[in-house]
């Protein structure tokens, strides 16, 4: 198959161009009221948070669109609504959300433990916008996000685990609690931080969690001679988790410290192999109100698929015999519109067999990580991503890569409780193994 004057190993669909499916471009949450939207409520100087998402939740028509997926026969998409304990129960729906916050702006509820629980369990996949993007534009994402700032404001939110990993972050850099100083101790030979044209980010997941990506990662820049450097004590967590949970104050003490030491270093480029940090460094910085890093934000799938298209790195042999699909995480794919480049990384491997979730790029079924879910609500976090692996059987596949060590890290845990035979990894490793 060509295209683009490139040849792929395998073919592959191209996600960008399908003219039907906006990208979720207002991803970073920066929605703020039409100029339509005069009505005052009682509550508004009370909850100013709520007061912007005002315009979302006051538009919802209650439909349930925002629960499935329109290009995947209507199946249900919605991690939250779906899950069996508050099967579409109101609250836990796409407008339930909206109508948390018109009640909190009307007065007719208070905030109490139960709406807190409502607002944190929700992975903000964003697969209820891009549905809602389809017909009236009533975004939930926005109002969870709301409701969690507004819940931290007034002392009553993250819930506690969340809170826990916010205090670790604080301590040692990380979500996980792990010695600060452990973060590069998977490297094999020592890389000193210095001016280059790269800087690699390892964020906290894969270093601490799963070191084989990042192994995979640093192999592929040094197969491509490329001139690159990492940041050793000086990174510390790009601030993501804190962000979603609402701890925005924190979440931009950690991300401009990050930005500041990679601009001391003259980088043109950073690039991640983690979802979240890519999506923190490239879309975090507007809202918190950081100016913009002069350095560009690349995921390492889009670096490495320019190497590939370039010839600097040349596939030559197939990495394994499974059936692949592939899992678009949501803050990649979703969140940003990274979705042909993990494809384009694939369709370079020779000897690949390959195939489609259902369920795939613009409608992928979250993995059930994120926005603290695994931390605070495991229980969603594995009825999600054991929903995906039954989705990745059902189609035939054994084997799921991905380019987020979060999802990949849910996955394997799912696994290893379901047993079904499915293997996770990252793309990097596939492509990895195929250069030997």
């Amino acid at each position: 198959m060509n295209m683009g004057g490139v040849e792929r190993k395998i073919p592959f669909t191209i996600h960008k161009n399908i003219d039907s499916v906006p990208f979720i471009s207002h991803a970073s949450f920066d929605k703020t009221p039409r100029e339509w939207v005069s009505i005052k409520f009682p509550n508004e100087d009370k909850y100013p948070d709520l007061a912007v998402a005002k315009f979302e939740a006051i538009r919802c028509w209650a439909c349930g669109q925002c629960e499935l997926s329109y290009m995947a026969n209507f199946a249900m998409n919605c991690p939250t609504a779906a899950f069996p304990a508050y099967y579409r129960q109101a609250a836990y729906r796409g407008q339930g959300k909206h109508m948390t916050v018109l009640g909190l702006l009307q007065g007719f509820i208070e905030p109490s433990p139960e709406l807190v629980h409502v607002a944190y369990f929700c992975n903000l996949c964003g697969n209820c916008t891009l549905q809602c993007s389809m017909g009236i534009g009533s975004d939930p994402v926005v109002s969870v996000m709301a409701l969690r700032r507004t819940f931290v404001k007034l002392g009553l939110g993250p819930p506690p685990a969340q809170k826990r990993f916010a205090e670790y972050i604080k301590n040692y850099h990380n979500p996980y609690g792990e010695p600060h100083e452990n973060r590069f101790a998977w490297m094999k030979k020592k890389i000193e931080k210095k001016k280059a044209d790269i800087v690699y980010f390892a964020g906290c997941t894969a270093p601490y969690r799963t070191p084989e990506v990042c192994e995979a990662t640093v192999n592929l820049l040094e197969l491509a001679n490329t001139d690159f450097t990492i940041l050793n004590g000086d990174e510390w967590c790009c601030g993501s988790p804190l962000f979603m949970v609402g701890l925005w104050e924190e979440a931009k003490e950690t991300l401009e410290h990050n930005i500041s030491v990679i601009e001391s270093l003259g980088v043109s480029r950073l690039i991640t192999s983690c979802a979240g940090c890519f999506r923190q460094f490239h879309e975090g910085y507007k809202k918190l109100g950081i100016s913009k890093p002069s350095f560009e934000v690349l995921h390492s799938s889009q670096l490495f698929a320019e190497y590939l298209n370039s010839g600097k790195l040349k596939p030559k042999s197939t990495p394994t015999d499974k059936v692949v699909t592939y899992h678009d995480p949501c803050h990649l794919g979703r969140h940003v519109g990274v979705f042909d480049e993990p494809r384009e990384v694939l369709a370079n491997i020779p000897g690949l067999k390959f195939i489609e979730f259902e369920r795939t790029a613009h409608n992928a079924w979250c993995c059930g990580a994120g926005a603290g879910v695994m931390s605070g609500f495991p229980e969603l976090a594995r009825f999600a991503a054991t929903e995906r692996l039954k989705e990745a059987k059902g189609i035939g596949a054994n084997y799921i890569s991905s380019t987020c060590p979060f999802c990949e890290l849910n996955l394997k845990r799912a696994e290893d409780v379901a047993k079904l035979g499915i293997e996770i990894g990252d793309i990097l490793q596939l492509l990895e193994k195929s250069l030997r």
